[in-house]
């Protein structure tokens, strides 16, 4: 009974420090903020305008680094923060999705001529959410 005890004590002090995975040390405001921006994304791929899509994607991208800073993984770019989150945290194909859909991201952004099609965005789009709900932010 005393081990027990000194755990449950040990637990309370390190509550206020957070883990840095899974999405456990967000905030409600912070998830609302995040809940927000992913429902104007989906509504931007809605409308059905290939300009529309373009802006989901980019902001797709850029909401998953913001949810990767938020949950304290490190680096200068969005590429360094991907690449620190731990292997065993996660499946494989949680680092496929997440790489691919920002490498279609980069695509867009470097090839002036590349279009991206309803269906392709819908994709990357749902590779995006796959993404931050494992990380437990959606």
């Amino acid at each position: 009974m005393g081990f027990l005890k000194l755990f449950r004590q040990f637990k309370k002090l390190i509550a206020p420090y957070p883990t840095k995975s899974y999405g456990r040390n967000l905030n409600l405001q912070e998830k609302e903020e995040i809940r927000r921006k992913w429902t104007e994304i989906e509504g931007l791929i809605k409308l059905g305008r290939p300009s529309n899509f373009k802006t989901a994607v980019f902001e797709a991208d850029k909401l998953l680094d913001h949810a990767l800073k938020l949950l304290g993984y490190r680096g200068q770019t969005m590429g360094d923060r991907m690449k620190s989150i731990s292997r065993s945290d996660f499946e494989k194909s949680f680092f496929d999705d997440m790489w691919q859909a920002h490498k279609v991201r980069n695509e867009m952004v470097h090839n002036i001529n590349y279009e991206v099609m309803d269906f392709e965005a819908k994709r990357v789009i749902e590779k995006f959410k796959r993404v931050l709900r494992e990380l437990g932010v959606l």
